[in-house]
């Protein structure tokens, strides 16, 4: 898989590796109108998906074993998550456990989110939801914050820079109302960076250039939302915060928005959680951790549509993540396949027993 380059938009040669994959293992596998290769197993039992995502960020990396990892571009993000649940998914089939498991390598999560658009279509009440997404083989991710993709633009008449106290700025006018709205409404040095709302300068442009004042300047900033505030409320807070200052500033400011994703923290006593948390510890005999990530990912699209337990799994350093230094540690994806295998089989256990007692 890491030696197929598939940055988003460019899954196909690896879909065709993993269709031809998903047979061996006796799935019956199809790719769906987005692209996402979608694999069936089991008739009966609970409903569960193992979603892991195809796509990588651009830059391809050589791919080498060695002193005990393996390197390349999609190593942690998120390829050894997606082999990993595939190969658990099987190992628990051929024990016999009762469950229905569909397996998705979904296209675009590095950018449109497509694939898990494409996959909310069909509307599936699913048990179980885990994504394969980077958690460190002993670590349980059961959050990730949500996002909203903000346009600051400036406007100004502009003038001559050799006389640059006769005009308005527009990029220092959009300089200034980003460091002030980042002082004010902004909590990057909170404690607590998943319940807190953060945010990044990602992008900068103005025109026109030379020795003219810039009279259009556009600042992008990439917003994190915690699960207390909606997309919605946080615009609407920022849009009462920008006429505020407008008018105190007499700066023309306009606020634009892009994508929105919301929040998602699930239960930390789930069945998910308790099935992974008993296979961690019967693989590695080591403790387990609830992680809740200031990132966002495709559960966060899920969870607006279903009311599955979910959770994201899989072996692999975080911080690693787009990095030139990707790299998985062998024994701990061995472990991972291992834990998937174990949490598969005790969830439909624990899902099987719960139904009971429900009907009882």
């Amino acid at each position: 898989m890491l030696e197929t380059y598939s940055p988003s938009g460019s899954e196909h040669d690896l879909s065709i590796l993993l269709l031809n994959e998903l047979s061996k293992y006796g799935f019956t596998s199809h790719k769906d109108k987005a692209g996402n290769v979608i694999g069936h197993a089991g008739q009966e039992g609970p409903k569960i998906l193992l979603c892991g995502h195809m796509d990588t960020v651009k830059g391809e990396l050589p791919v080498f074993e060695k002193d005990g990892y393996i390197h390349g571009r999609g190593a942690v993000d998120a390829k050894s998550s997606l082999a990993a649940m595939i190969v658990g998914c099987a190992k628990a089939i051929h024990n016999h456990v009762p469950f229905q498991a569909t397996i998705a390598g979904v296209v675009e999560e590095e950018t449109t989110s497509k694939g898990i658009i494409s996959i909310t279509d069909d509307k599936t009440a699913y048990d179980l939801a885990v994504f394969g997404e980077p958690s460190g083989v002993s670590n349980i991710i059961i959050g990730y914050k949500g996002s909203v993709r903000l346009e600051i633009t400036a406007q100004s008449l502009g003038g001559h820079s050799s006389s640059p106290w006769l005009s308005r700025n527009s990029l220092e006018d959009a300089f200034d109302f980003w460091e002030c709205l980042r002082d004010t409404l902004l909590e990057n040095s909170a404690s607590s960076k998943f319940e807190s709302i953060t945010g990044a300068l990602v992008s900068a442009s103005s025109t026109p250039g030379g020795n003219s004042i810039p009279t259009h300047a556009v600042l992008g900033i990439d917003l994190r939302i915690p699960p207390r505030i909606s997309p919605r409320e946080l615009i609407q807070k920022l849009e009462r915060f920008r006429a505020s200052y407008s008018e105190r500033s007499k700066a023309q400011i306009i606020l634009q928005f892009g994508d929105e994703t919301k929040a998602f923290l699930g239960a930390d006593d789930s069945l998910g959680v308790r099935a992974f948390r008993y296979a961690i510890r019967k693989t590695t005999r080591s403790n387990v951790s609830l992680v809740k990530k200031t990132g966002t990912s495709d559960m966060n699209i899920l969870a607006q549509f279903s009311q599955a337990s979910m959770i994201a799994y899989g072996p692999g350093d975080s911080s690693l993540d787009h990095t030139k230094l990707e790299k998985v540690s062998i024994s701990e994806y061995i472990d991972s396949i291992e834990i998937y295998s174990t949490a598969i089989e005790k969830f439909a256990s624990l899902a099987t027993r719960s139904l009971e007692t429900a009907n009882a």
